[in-house]
């Protein structure tokens, strides 16, 4: 079997080095100039508008039947693990606090991820290709200000919505499927549940500060990757690939500083 040359090796590890920490500082410098662009965002309104319908009413449906299901899946896994040792008002509240703090906002941001990330850079990346973009440039726009802003304000304030909507069907399904249809519980023991150690800003953490994060986090990679497209039909998929892989990547990343830093 063929061994590969120890200095090709340091080579390609070199060259990956390389391109991840300026991929990085890249991400970093649109993030910048998109603050930067902020004022600009009343200009654009009508993008801003189109980007919020994108990120609400075109994601709701998925939204809800993925809350739906994370709510009755973690009802069954609760039931099934329960014992003498926890009282079942004790279990909800831990199907309520893990649904509330983890499970919604970070399932349903990996698959918003794959679906708007996605969309976001094979969008960005065909006009980057059909040279649309230097096109808004001779006409003396901002690309940044036109196409990154809307849908990075767009993310930053659908998804916490989203979010708490999708929140709301994961206990209510965990209610029904636990009081109403086995009777697993009372209404009363499940009420008992979701009050027992309640604290106000888990709440805003896990359909606030998460969601928000990762919105921007989603629209960000998406347009980045999108703005770098190169090569053609070819390169636009590979865009989309990589908006969705690294947005999937640094919303685990940022689940777990989030959690240890505000937790």
């Amino acid at each position: 079997m063929a061994r590969i040359p120890s200095e090709h090796f340091f080579e390609k590890l070199g060259e990956r080095s390389i391109s991840f920490f300026t991929t990085v500082y890249e991400i970093a410098i649109l993030f910048m100039q998109t603050i930067r662009a902020l004022p600009s965002l009343w200009f654009y309104r009508r993008q801003f508008i189109e980007q919020l319908y994108a990120f609400s009413v075109k994601t709701l449906p998925i939204a809800a039947v993925i809350a739906i299901f994370i709510g009755l899946g973690a009802t069954v896994q609760s039931t099934y693990q329960s014992s003498e040792l926890l009282t079942r008002a004790v279990l909800v509240n831990v199907i309520f606090k893990t649904t509330i703090l983890e499970l919604c906002p970070i399932v349903l941001s990996l698959v918003l991820a794959g679906k708007l990330g996605a969309s976001l850079a094979a969008e960005i990346g065909s006009m980057k290709i059909s040279e649309q973009i230097e096109a808004l440039e001779t006409m003396s726009l901002d690309p940044v200000g036109f196409l990154v802003v809307p849908r990075v304000v767009a993310g930053l304030l659908m998804l916490p919505v989203i979010t708490i909507i999708a929140n709301f069907l994961a206990i209510f399904s965990s209610f029904f499927v636990s009081a109403v249809t086995s009777e697993w519980i009372s209404a009363a023991e499940f009420g008992s549940g979701l009050e027992m150690d309640f604290k106000v800003f888990e709440m805003y953490f896990g359909n606030l500060i998460k969601p928000a994060v990762y919105g921007v986090l989603i629209a960000l990679m998406g347009s980045y990757f999108g703005l770098k497209t190169s090569g053609g039909a070819k390169g636009v998929g590979a865009a989309s690939t990589n908006a969705v892989v690294v947005s999937a990547v640094f919303i685990v990343i940022f689940d777990y500083y989030l959690g240890k830093l505000l937790l």
